[in-house]
């Protein structure tokens, strides 16, 4: 649910979709034009205009919402022009023109920071504040869903998990804000060196996960030794910290993501037990 919601709020700007929403809406305008024209301009359709600019907004943005609010007042300025309406004075046609300017844009604005709003929720509520990766419950609603789909196609995938080594340390000695500064560009490396497809978490504190979907044993490993590589290459100006990587690659997924992402854990606890600073990647099978 969370993956379809912000694909629809971010997606809805796309150029494609700009483009089908700038055709239909001049389509409606078009046809709303004619109506008015064709009914002996006894019916007032400038209302309906709010039809396509509310969605020309939505899609576009608060520029295309105004540039589509101008569209709107010209060509009714133009049809009022041609029907030739009887008016007490010259200059109420065009303050008539302006109104519905301002208007237009006024509700061009609102739906705009509307959805400007919506997406700034949608991302509060299911990313980090701090590193900007997705937060922990966004990570197990994603984590289950690509389960689900492993079920069906019978794909293999792997599940690292992360700790800071010595962050503690690190908080104690340089303050907090060095310790924020860290995690922020531990995120930064996690995201430079993994695939757009992996989804990488801050699951709390100096603890970090990646679900990658779709990937052999051999490409785990190699994710998992990136991984580490990224990351203590990342963490050498904030001295003591390192990291410790266990990866559990599942060639099924027969039973739940919290499970798998617990097998990762305990790698990573053992290298935690005999020293800190390491990778841990082993074959793994699900719990029923």
């Amino acid at each position: 649910m969370i993956n379809f919601i912000m694909s629809t709020l971010r997606m809805s700007s796309s150029p494609r979709h700009r483009i089908v929403a700038w055709c239909i809406s001049c389509s409606i305008l078009a046809m709303l034009g004619w109506l008015y024209t064709f009914t002996g301009h006894e019916y007032a359709f400038a209302s309906a205009t709010m039809v396509p600019l509310v969605a020309m907004a939505w899609v576009g943005g608060r520029n295309d919402g105004y540039l589509f609010s101008l569209l709107a007042a010209i060509m009714w300025a133009g049809a009022d022009f041609m029907a030739e309406l009887p008016s007490s004075a010259t200059w109420l046609p065009v303050a008539n023109s302006l109104i519905r300017l301002i208007i237009y844009v006024f509700v061009s604005y609102l739906i705009a920071h509307v959805k400007q709003l919506l997406v700034r929720e949608k991302d509060l509520a299911t990313h980090d504040e701090l590193t900007k990766l997705l937060n922990r419950r966004a990570f197990f609603e994603l984590g289950h869903a690509a389960v689900d789909r492993s079920k069906r196609y019978g794909h293999s995938m792997a599940v690292a998990f992360l700790d800071l080594d010595d962050f503690k340390q690190l908080n104690d000695t340089r303050g907090h804000k060095v310790g924020d500064h860290a995690l922020k560009v531990a995120a930064t490396a996690l995201r430079k060196k993994l695939r757009s497809t992996d989804i990488i978490a801050r699951i709390g504190g100096d603890e970090f996960a990646v679900l990658i979907p779709e990937t052999s044993f051999e490409a785990a490993v190699e994710a998992g030794q990136k991984i580490a590589n990224a990351v203590n290459t990342a963490m050498k100006k904030f001295s003591p910290v390192s990291v410790s990587v266990g990866v559990s690659w599942f060639e099924t997924t027969k039973g739940d993501f919290s499970g798998m992402l617990e097998a990762a854990d305990a790698l990573m606890y053992e290298i935690k037990q005999e020293g800190k600073h390491g990778v841990r990647i082993q074959r793994a099978e699900c719990r029923e």
